[in-house]
């Protein structure tokens, strides 16, 4: 009789370890935001969420602070199934789909309401990209705006054209799109910044302010102008392999929790810049508040360098661009 019990008990043994088998799922994602921040406190809460939501059946194992590399590392890893996940910058969303680059686009959206409308309404379109690059987007996330730091004040593009601007090295559409605008680019890493500032190869920056902050940039560069050149956007990704593995009856709370850290972030971003300001302003840091006539120069110099960034052989095809620009349009008309 004993016996009999504990062959019972070990076939429904068997049968919990084949059932949680056929559902669970560790997803490896890597994040470069830097472990025990309040961003990365929010992805761990995720993290939870996700395990709560399956039942067990979806766990997430965070690889944080950029160690498993670059965007592009994180982006290749995901291909090869080394990773199933990541936490990406504009950057690393343009590297897998060239287009989203439309959305960052230097001086075409305007301000947080066009931003939020274009979030809302507009960036659905990639999704299907994402898909046949084998991804899933499953949120966008906004961290504030870039401005402009130099050791001399910026109020007008003719400032800026008689400075060093740092710009990504990664970057060659946009230092490329500036120099034919009359800037004169250098293309730097982030890690050579500083010591550009300090030898004068470069005398300006553009970045959110908890980047300058965080880096001690401004102490070298330290007039900032008010004018947000780009918004600050990145997204949450997955791959398509690991998405489809995970039970569809999940996926619409899983998004929904996504879309929660998201916001999670941005509230995060707007305490972290706001702080920022303070500290830099209590060290030396001056505002530049550029006038409306001057605001306009800056409108009108970053559009003519949307046209160089825009078309056949570009990143942002000339429609896309065209329909964007329509619909911004249209909600600046409250139509």
């Amino acid at each position: 009789m004993l016996k009999g019990s504990v062959r019972i008990l070990l076939v429904f043994m068997v049968f919990a370890v084949v059932s949680v088998g056929v559902y669970a799922q560790t997803i490896k994602l890597a994040s470069p935001l830097p472990e025990g921040t309040e961003w990365d406190t929010s992805l761990r809460r995720m993290a939870g969420d996700w395990n709560r939501i399956t039942e067990g059946r979806v766990r997430v194992r965070i690889y944080p602070g950029g160690i498993a590399g670059g965007e592009g590392d994180m982006i290749r890893k995901m291909r090869f199934g080394q990773i199933d996940a990541g936490v990406f910058s504009a950057f690393g969303l343009k590297a897998m789909v060239p287009e989203t680059f439309v959305v960052t686009l230097p001086g075409l959206i305007h301000n947080d309401a066009e931003l939020d409308y274009t979030l809302d309404t507009f960036v659905g379109r990639f999704d299907e990209r994402f898909r046949e690059e084998g991804f899933e987007i499953l949120a966008w996330s906004k961290t504030g705006w870039a401005n402009l730091f130099g050791n001399q004040p910026l109020r007008t593009p003719s400032d800026l054209k008689r400075s060093f601007l740092a710009v990504d090295n990664s970057e060659s559409e946009i230092a490329a799109a500036f120099k034919e605008l009359g800037f004169n680019v250098v293309p730097v890493s982030l890690n050579e910044v500083m010591v550009g500032l300090q030898s004068g190869q470069i005398d300006c920056i553009y970045t959110p302010p908890v980047v300058a902050a965080a880096y001690q940039w401004f102490a070298l560069a330290p007039h900032m102008t008010d004018f947000g050149i780009a918004p600050v956007i990145g997204g949450l990704v997955i791959t398509q392999r690991m998405w489809s593995r995970i039970p569809e009856e999940y996926h619409e709370e899983l998004r929904s929790s996504m879309e929660k850290l998201a916001r999670d972030f941005y509230s995060e971003s707007v305490r972290l810049n706001d702080a920022a300001l303070r500290v830099m302003k209590d060290n030396g840091l001056v505002v530049i508040k550029p006038t409306r006539a001057e605001t306009d120069t800056w409108l009108a110099a970053m559009s003519d360098g949307q046209n160089l960034m825009v078309g056949e052989g570009k990143a942002v095809p000339t429609e896309l661009y065209e329909d964007l620009s329509s619909e911004l349009d249209r909600f600046r008309n409250g139509q």
